[in-house]
C-alpha cells in the first residue's frame, strides 16, 4: 500500500506542480505566453473575479459579497495532497459556514488528464464528508489566470482568502491557512501586517528555491551527507513551511545512510523541537518507521505509535490517512486489536483504507487474505 500522506524523499512538500495548458484570456481567445499576466497579484490586493463554466456543486457564486469571507481553493483530481487536504477544508467550512464563509474548490483542464467528468466523479463519489463544500469547473482556465498565474504561483493546492471587504489575507497552501482565517472570520486581522508578512515570505521562498536547486543536484549525484546538510538549511529557514524537510533527512539517515541510532535520535529531536506541532511531518516519520513495503532494517513501532499518536491529536482524529498509520504502527508493534479498532475509524473517513482493515482482522483470526 502507497501511504496517502507519505512525505517521499526529495519530495518533501506538500504541493505539487501544477500542470498548465494553454491559457484563454478573458475573451475566450488563446494568448501567448508574453500576454500571460504578470506575477503581480499579492496579499493586500483586490480578489480578481471569478469565470466559472459549470458549477459542479453548491449555489453559484457570481460575485464576491462585501462582509463575506471566501476562501477559493485551486486544486485537480490527479492530485494527491489536494486529496489529502480534502478533509481539512471540509472541516474548516463547517466550522465557519454560520459566520458567513464560503469555500470553493476551482479546477479546470490541463496536460495531466483533469477533465469535468472526473472531477464530477469525485465529488459525487466522495459526497459532502470528503468534499462539504462548492465546486467549481473554470472557464477556459480563465479564473486560474486571474489568480494562480497572476500570483506566480505554479503549485496546487493553492488557497486564496479574501477578507470581508475583497482584500486578498493569505495565499499559498490550505495546510497554514488556519490562524489566518480565524482572524478574518473576527474581523482582527490586520492586512497591512498580512501583505508585509506575505512579501517576506516571497523573499525566504527564494532563498528557498536556491537551497531546492542544490538539493536536486545532491540527489542526483547520490550526496548524501550534502543533501542532509541541505534539509537542515531548509528546516533552519522556515521550519513551518518547509519542515517536510526532517521528513526527507529521516529517510535518507535511515534507508540511504543506514544508519539507524542517528535516523531514530533525530526523529526524537524533531519530535521534541518545531515537529511537535507538525502532523504531517510526524506522519511521514512514522509511516516511514512502519511501511510494510519498505521496511528498515532497524526500526522503532514504539516510537512509530508516539508520532502517529500527536498528530492524530493535532488532526483531531479527522485525517484518515494518519489514523492509518497510527493503526499501521500498532499493528507492527503487535497491538491487533489495538490496529483493527483504530483503522476502523480510518476506513468511515475514506473506504479505500479498507484493505488494511481486511488485513489486521485476517491476521488476528489467523487467516490469510483472500482466503
Amino acid at each position: 500500500m502507497k501511504h496517502p500522506m507519505l512525505l517521499a524523499a526529495f519530495s518533501f512538500l506538500l504541493r505539487v506542480p501544477l500542470a498548465t495548458a494553454q491559457t484563454p484570456a478573458p475573451a475566450g481567445k488563446p494568448i501567448t505566453p508574453k500576454e500571460a499576466p504578470a506575477s503581480t497579484l499579492k496579499v493586500g490586493d483586490k480578489a480578481p473575479a471569478l469565470a466559472i463554466e459549470k458549477w459542479v456543486k453548491g449555489a453559484p457564486v457570481a460575485s464576491f459579497e462585501k462582509g463575506k469571507v471566501y476562501m477559493i481553493e485551486f486544486w485537480a483530481t490527479w492530485c494527491g495532497p489536494c486529496i489529502a487536504s480534502m478533509p481539512h477544508i471540509t472541516e474548516l467550512q463547517k466550522k465557519y459556514k454560520e459566520q458567513g464563509f464560503t469555500v470553493i474548490g476551482v479546477t479546470s483542464v490541463d496536460k495531466r488528464g483533469n477533465a469535468l467528468d472526473k472531477v464530477e466523479k469525485m465529488v459525487a463519489d466522495k459526497g459532502d464528508a470528503g468534499m462539504g463544500y462548492s465546486v467549481a469547473w473554470d472557464k477556459e482556465r480563465t479564473t486560474n489566470a486571474a489568480f494562480m498565474q497572476a500570483a506566480g504561483q505554479d503549485g496546487i493546492p493553492c488557497s486564496f482568502l479574501i477578507d470581508r471587504d475583497g482584500n486578498l489575507a493569505y495565499i499559498g497552501h490550505p495546510a497554514r491557512i488556519d490562524a489566518t482565517l480565524a482572524d478574518v472570520i473576527a474581523n482582527k486581522h490586520d492586512i497591512k501586517a498580512l501583505a508585509a508578512k506575505f512579501a517576506a515570505a516571497k523573499e525566504t521562498e527564494a532563498k528557498a528555491s536556491a537551497i531546492q536547486a542544490e538539493m536536486n543536484k545532491a540527489g542526483r549525484a547520490k550526496d548524501w551527507d550534502k543533501l542532509i546538510q541541505l534539509c537542515d538549511d531548509l528546516v533552519k529557514l522556515d521550519s513551518e513551511q518547509f519542515g517536510g524537510a526532517a521528513a526527507t533527512k529521516f529517510k535518507l539517515l535511515a534507508v540511504e545512510k543506514k544508519d539507524a541510532p542517528a535516523a531514530l535520535a533525530y526523529a526524537k529531536e524533531v519530535f521534541a523541537g518545531f515537529g511537535k506541532s507538525d502532523a504531517n511531518v510526524l506522519n511521514a516519520i512514522a509511516w516511514t518507521l512502519v511501511d510494510p513495503e519498505n521496511p528498515l532494517p532497524q526500526t522503532d513501532a514504539a516510537l512509530a505509535i508516539q508520532l502517529a499518536t500527536r498528530a492524530v491529536e493535532l488532526t483531531e482524529r479527522k485525517n484518515a490517512a494518519i489514523l492509518d498509520t497510527l493503526a499501521r504502527a500498532h499493528f507492527a508493534k503487535g497491538e491487533v486489536d489495538k490496529a483493527i479498532e483504530i483503522q476502523t475509524e480510518a476506513v468511515k473517513l475514506d473506504k479505500e483504507l479498507q484493505g488494511a482493515l481486511d488485513e489486521y482482522t485476517a491476521a488476528k483470526s489467523g487467516k490469510k487474505i483472500g482466503n
